[in-house]
């Protein structure tokens, strides 16, 4: 307990602070450009709701883009340190409220973001590199357990995202990283390295290895500095590997601070940008301020956070083909899913009539009609809307929805993931009994 509640020097966390909020006003400034709120949230007729928040509704176009441009607001002032409790805190509900609207858009690093925002909640990151007015005695000091919540935050993620690794399409078949390194071999000219045997077993093996392992190495005083270099070249590489994982190497590379001695930091922070040759040395008090309500309360967290990656463990099939704990659960670049035949028809059953569907006519988007082959919960919701929609729209008596819905994954042949004879909204999703309603994955042939 003495060590957790042992002051130390703020510059660590503010510019972890900094890094936060500039990737932030990057990230809604993105969301603005591209429309998101009208293309992403407002003219879709379907929403792939959350089953454990299916209240959750887009509201107005106007309050949705004010709660935006909110958010900007909010991630310039925690970048300047101004009014910082109240800008993480609106910001984490906003962004979260965002992020849980439709799982069409699930990402892992908007997943960090929400969990970092809450994080920062109860961090003082703001006593240092903010433009706030100081008092002369601080009410509530930096201390080591507020660095230690992202610590543990961050190798989470690392150390999980290679538990995911520990699957025969990985270790044996060096699937998808093949099909990765391939792809991005067709548009440059390292082509041929690219899908070499050595680049596919060093970032299979590697990569594996290095998830695993970082978290300690980055611990440790002694390898620390071999640590983060090699968290940098990681990231660099996965951001040139990877078009679609925007902010999220960036704001790892920047969270890397977390792990650096404070007062080295403190030393070089007040070297550098001051000029000057000292810096001010935290007072180590060791009073007891880390109370038994947030002790519980980050002790549930934490299990929560050991907990999610694990439950699909609890549940029959292979993870990346039945979805069922794929999400909240660090299972990053681990598929590689290819479309073969994407089809759901509408059967009037009392006039004899089959309804082929036009997923444009409903305003769908690139990443909801994509979802519709990596999940197939939410092919079962698409199915209940067209079942629902053609009831009231259309006036139909008795429906049934059918499907043929093939995908490769992971360079297999293409499958069926339902039995395309079937009326999908039929069936029971029972998630402890798959094998009833998603058809079986077959192996990968070595």
């Amino acid at each position: 307990m003495k060590i957790l509640n042992l002051e130390i020097n703020g510059s660590s966390l503010a510019i972890f602070r900094i890094g936060f909020g500039l990737s932030m006003i990057w990230e809604m400034l993105y969301l603005l450009r591209i429309d998101f709120v009208d293309i992403f949230l407002l003219n879709p007729e379907v929403q792939f709701y959350y089953e454990f928040a299916p209240f959750l509704k887009p509201l107005p176009k106007f309050f949705m883009v004010a709660l935006i441009i909110g958010l900007l607001v909010a991630s310039i002032l925690i970048t300047l340190g101004k009014h910082y409790l109240k800008a993480t805190l609106f910001f984490f509900i906003g962004f979260t409220y965002i992020f849980l609207l439709d799982k069409a858009y699930y990402n892992n690093h908007l997943y960090l973001v929400c969990l970092l925002s809450f994080l920062m909640i109860f961090i003082p990151a703001d006593h240092k590199l903010s433009i706030k007015k100081t008092e002369p005695t601080e009410k509530n000091p930096v201390r080591y357990w507020h660095l230690l919540l992202l610590k543990l935050q961050l190798v989470i993620v690392y150390f999980f995202g290679g538990i995911a690794k520990l699957n025969s399409d990985w270790l044996f078949a060096q699937q998808p990283a093949r099909i990765f390194l391939r792809n991005k071999a067709e548009h440059s000219f390292l082509g041929s390295f690219l899908t070499s045997d050595f680049m596919v077993y060093f970032v299979t093996y590697g990569g594996l290895f290095f998830d695993i392992c970082i978290g300690l190495v980055l611990f440790s005083p002694k390898f620390r500095k071999i640590g983060v270099a090699a968290a940098i070249f990681f990231n660099i590489t996965n951001a040139w590997l990877f078009d679609d994982i925007n902010i999220f190497p960036y704001l790892m590379m920047v969270a890397l601070v977390v792990f650096l001695d404070p007062h080295q930091v403190a030393k070089y922070v007040s070297r550098k940008l001051f000029n000057k040759p000292t810096y001010e040395i935290a007072s180590k008090k060791e009073d007891s301020v880390l109370t038994k309500t947030l002790i519980f309360g980050f002790a549930a967290y934490f299990f929560l956070q050991l907990a999610l990656p694990l439950r699909h463990n609890l549940f029959p099939g292979n993870v990346e083909w039945t979805a069922h704990g794929q999400r909240f659960a660090w299972r990053m670049k681990i598929q590689a899913r290819l479309l073969d035949t994407l089809e759901f028809k509408v059967w009037d059953i009392k006039n004899k009539i089959i309804y082929p569907t036009d997923f444009r006519s409903y305003n769908m988007n690139k990443d909801q009609i994509t979802l519709l082959g990596y999940d197939p919960k939410a092919a079962f919701q698409f199915a209940e809307f067209l079942k629902e929609h053609s009831l009231t729209n259309k006036k139909m008596d008795t429906v049934q929805i059918k499907s043929k819905l093939k995908v490769s994954l992971n360079g297999r042949p293409a499958q069926y993931i339902f039995d395309s004879t079937i009326d999908i909204t039929s069936l029971n999703l029972n998630p402890f009994d798959t094998e009833h309603w998603v058809a079986p994955l077959e192996e990968i042939k070595q």
